[in-house]
């Protein structure tokens, strides 16, 4: 097929583009073959695009890629369509035999699986699978990078909460992972097991913002849909609907109309509002002391412009539960935890995440179990993509000592949240717990720096007193608080360097008298070392402090 050269385009496509495309029917007419068989050949990477128009999925190309497309090796496919023809003119004659036996078959098939396995043995259809990757802060002030997160986060949510029967969203923590890796994207989809990618940017100037996205098939990294929305601070959550409701159409999903009700739904009232919840949301993912008191600080904020607002609540309650043990007493913070969490079910019972939180604070702080499952059963209820809540409820079995069910539900925490943060189920920790260290191990590993502590630990159980050494270094380089004192000093004892191990313990126990020390760890610690006396006098200080 003779096509003529031409240049190709110098800039992004648009409408105003001369040279485009707005139908098969017409991408069909210019190369001259019908809308069976072009259609057919976008599998073979030709370039089509796809917008929304009046809701409804439509396709539009560019005769300059098209062209360059063709010369470039896929004039190839034209004796392969010409075949492909004649190999259909000779097999019509038994179409209706083969029909007649594949439909014979499918018959057989569901009456075999209906009728003779039980129920339980019946696999669901795969789900389909979407990460959505932080979405980059085009203007020129850093500062401004906590709105790009937080619309990430916002539109990962968002989609996380649709169909979650058929739609696997990864979570917006290991998602970050990504920010800067320079990745492609197909590797980026083998690591996290996704089928689609979501990339894009955010370009806020003044009250004006433009937020750009894509949807990307992550095997060959061909882009299926690309869209640009522009407006107004107030029309920001109308932005994120749309490219939420554009991406589940792309990929498949019919929205109901309760679902398109909830997409156009909002928890804010006014800029403002909105504003502080975002960087409220970004400093509560730093899991620093600074950042933690931050977050608070913004969330209250939400709070003194609309006292109804279950999202600021539910990030107050994740805020306060995230310092306890760590920065400060679980007596000083979980009540206030408990009590922001609560406020939040009692203002929305549908947000997923109140509940998740609720559940762990009932579970490590108030020892109640039946109240955690509850909660942790009511999150996945609301939204089985809800990573926090398998783990939470992971940590709940295990607690009953139900080791296999934790696992299991650990493992559907990891699969929408590689890197799910502490406290709300470390995948290392909960094989550390189960005395899975081979497991810890690999996890750690996995999770990078953040679980060295872990990996210490279980290289020590595992008597790999060397490695065990080393990373406790390691640890001990990057911060010496006295959680992380008492857990090294566990490390130290276990593989034989009990002097070590009593000069670190005794260094967390003198910082007492500044700020809070988990006895469970440092009585822990002690133990190891066999010190008895020490060790029941922090592990009754634990008690007495609800110390997880």
């Amino acid at each position: 097929m003779d096509i003529p050269d031409r240049p190709a385009p110098d800039r992004a496509p648009s409408s105003a583009i001369t040279g485009r495309l707005d139908s098969w029917k017409e991408i069909a007419a210019y190369l001259k073959r019908d809308e069976r068989t072009v259609r057919r050949w976008e599998l073979e990477g030709l370039p089509v695009h796809r917008h929304l128009h009046k809701k409804r999925a439509a396709v539009y190309a560019y005769k300059a890629e098209i062209d360059g497309w063709w010369r470039n090796g896929h004039h190839r496919l034209e004796p392969a369509e010409a075949k492909l023809a004649s190999t259909k003119r000779r097999i019509v004659p038994w179409r209706l035999t083969l029909t007649s036996v594949l439909a014979l078959a499918v018959t057989l098939g569901l009456y075999f699986v209906t009728k003779l396995l039980p129920l339980g043995h019946v696999q669901s259809a795969r789900r389909t699978m979407l990460v959505v990757l932080p979405l980059d802060n085009l203007g020129v002030k850093p500062e401004q990078d906590y709105f790009s997160a937080g619309l990430t986060e916002e539109i990962t949510t968002q989609l996380s909460e649709l169909q979650p029967e058929r739609l696997g969203v990864i979570a917006h923590t290991s998602a970050l992972r990504y920010k800067t890796s320079g990745k492609p994207i197909s590797e980026i989809g083998r690591e996290l097991g996704v089928d689609y990618v979501v990339e894009g940017g955010v370009l806020r100037q003044g009250d004006q913002v433009r937020v750009s996205a894509q949807l990307i098939r992550a095997r060959d990294q061909g882009s299926i849909w690309a869209e640009e929305y522009e407006g107004n601070l107030r029309d920001v959550l109308v932005l994120q609907a749309k490219i939420s409701e554009a991406i589940a159409e792309e990929i498949g999903l019919k929205l109901t109309l309760p679902e398109q009700t909830r997409l156009a739904s909002s928890h804010f009232i006014n800029p403002n509002e909105h504003e502080a919840y975002l960087r409220g949301i970004y400093e509560l993912r730093k899991l620093t002391p600074d950042g933690l008191e931050n977050a608070i600080q913004y969330f209250q904020r939400v709070l003194e412009l609309n006292p109804n607002n279950a999202l600021a609540y539910t990030g107050l309650a994740d805020a306060y539960s995230n310092q306890s043990t760590r920065f400060k007493a679980p007596l000083a913070v979980m009540p206030q935890a408990r009590a922001a969490a609560s406020k939040a079910v009692e203002v929305d019972d549908s947000l997923s995440d109140a509940h998740a939180v609720l559940g762990f604070i009932e579970l490590y702080f108030d020892w109640d179990w039946k109240g955690a499952e509850k909660e942790f059963r009511r999150a996945l209820e609301l939204n089985p993509n809800q990573p926090s809540a398998h783990a939470g409820y992971a940590g709940y079995l295990l607690t009953l000592g139900h080791a296999n069910e934790a696992q299991r539900e650990l493992q559907r925490a990891q699969e929408l949240n590689p890197l799910l943060p502490v406290p709300h189920g470390d995948p290392s920790w909960f094989s550390y717990e189960m005395r899975q260290y081979g497991q810890a191990v690999a996890a750690a590993q996995r999770g990078g720096s953040k679980d060295d502590w872990v990996l210490a630990l279980s290289y020590a159980e595992l008597g790999r007193a060397e490695e065990a050494s080393s990373v406790a270094e390691r640890v001990l380089e990057a911060e010496s608080n006295p959680l992380t004192l008492s857990q090294m000093a566990a490390v130290y004892a276990r593989v034989g360097q009990k002097q070590k191990a009593r000069r670190l313990a005794d260094e967390a126990e003198q910082k007492a008298a500044q700020r809070y020390v988990c006895g469970v760890n440092l009585g822990g610690a002690y133990a190891v070392i066999g010190d008895n006396e020490k060790a029941l006098a922090w592990l009754e200080r634990a008690y007495r402090d609800r110390s997880d």
